[in-house]
């Protein structure tokens, strides 16, 4: 606000850099992933999760049961 308010017409854009957490042309993504992966925990309490960020080289999935059916399909206790 004291940028907009103070230096409107600045075209460098120094004072909203110099802040200590600038705006930024690419927004932040929030909320879950769009799609599913393994959590690999214990096989009997594994489930797939949506969760930020993936893990490198984790197999993942369009759906939660697509995910469930491929990584826990054996899974007796149903947790998944």
């Amino acid at each position: 606000a004291c940028c907009k308010g103070a230096y409107a017409g600045q075209s460098t854009g120094a004072c909203l850099a110099s802040l200590p957490n600038p705006p930024t042309q690419s927004p932040t993504t929030s909320g879950g992933l769009d799609i599913y992966y393994p959590n690999y925990v214990e096989w009997s309490s594994g489930k797939c999760v949506n969760d930020r960020p993936l893990p490198s080289g984790r197999p993942n999935y369009s759906t939660q049961q697509a995910c469930c059916s491929g990584a826990y399909g054996g899974q007796t206790s149903n947790n998944c």
